[in-house]
């Protein structure tokens, strides 16, 4: 399957233990940065479809705002009960100059 490479923010713009939220083609997508590394998940959660910026994080799991559904950021797999729809979970690279590209199915 083609992918199309997105060029977001720089890594410095995006600090350990903090996410973000962009739109990328019309697509939610929340940038997550934790010691375990930069991941991009869907920014919706699929319980009640809330944002899931602004959730902690754990490792490499995502907690939802609203209720507190688990996401792992690695997958996008579920861990919990409130919901066992996943999210999409995509490719991301760090370029040269540091910047945090997002790689998405065309």
């Amino acid at each position: 399957m083609a992918k199309s490479r997105h060029r977001l923010i720089r890594l410095a713009e995006l600090p350990v233990d903090t996410n973000q939220g962009f739109r990328i083609d019309g697509k939610p997508v929340l940038l997550c940065r934790t010691a375990a590394g930069v991941f991009a998940i869907e920014n919706r959660c699929t319980h009640q479809l809330a944002p899931l910026e602004g959730g902690r994080m754990r490792g490499t799991n995502l907690f939802c705002p609203r209720h507190g559904q688990r996401f792992d950021m690695r997958t996008g797999a579920t861990v919990g009960q409130l919901t066992k729809i996943p999210i999409q979970a995509y490719e991301v690279c760090i370029d040269e100059d540091d910047t945090i590209e997002v790689l998405l199915p065309d």
